[in-house]
């Protein structure tokens, strides 16, 4: 059996350090839409999760609730997803794949850093 090769622990490290950058930089495109072309916002949701899921970083909890799970473009609210709050319960629904979000009672609103 062949084995492949094997990295240094401090190249997984600069590896992942750099995925994270690129995150970063592409989560400052989504927290403010309007100063960037709808192409540019969708690529950027889109290399986001591509990212994560490449590096196992994940997703940053204020950027995971706004990306479509389904088609992984970003949910505006108002232009690409529509937000209901229903008992107590927000419902995100996106107007491109029409997939819906809930999140419950107990979900934070706002994320504390």
């Amino acid at each position: 059996m062949a084995r492949g090769k094997r990295r240094r622990p401090r190249a997984a490290a600069l590896r992942k350090q750099r995925a994270e950058e690129a995150s970063n930089r592409l989560s400052e495109i989504l927290v403010q839409p309007w100063k960037h072309s709808d192409r540019s916002v969708d690529a950027a949701a889109s290399q986001m999760w591509k990212i994560g899921n490449r590096h196992r970083i994940g997703l940053h909890s204020k950027n995971r609730i706004w990306i479509c799970r389904g088609c992984k473009s970003p949910l505006r609210p108002g232009v690409t997803a529509t937000v209901r709050i229903r008992q107590a319960m927000r419902v995100t629904t996106c107007r491109r794949c029409g997939r819906i979000s809930r999140r419950g009672p107990d979900f934070p609103h706002e994320v504390n850093e």
